[in-house]
């Protein structure tokens, strides 16, 4: 099984095309469709939703998204430090006279 340079899509070695450059390098593509997008269009395969690359970064960030987002709410779940109640007391104090 070889795997798409651009998808990701696996597929049999004796389909689709391979692309040998002059640097010795091989790059494999199941489709025109991949072939086109990569080559002459020379699209980022992170941002076509169809890709396994797009999946990949989309998963990263849902994942940076969850921990942000634990730390704030530990962050407001933390017990106030005394030196900041003496502080609300203090403007509390002014605000009344």
């Amino acid at each position: 099984m070889v795997k798409c340079s651009f998808c990701g899509f696996e597929e049999e070695q004796f389909r689709g095309i391979h692309l040998i450059k002059n640097d010795g390098s091989v790059d494999y593509f199941c489709s025109g469709k991949c072939r086109k997008n990569s080559l002459k269009l020379k699209r980022d395969k992170r941002k076509l939703k169809w890709t396994e690359a797009y999946r990949i970064a989309l998963a990263k960030s849902r994942k940076k998204q969850e921990r942000e987002e634990e730390k704030r709410i530990e962050a407001e779940k933390a017990p106030v430090q005394p030196e900041k109640i003496k502080k609300m007391k203090k403007k509390e104090e002014k605000k009344s006279e």
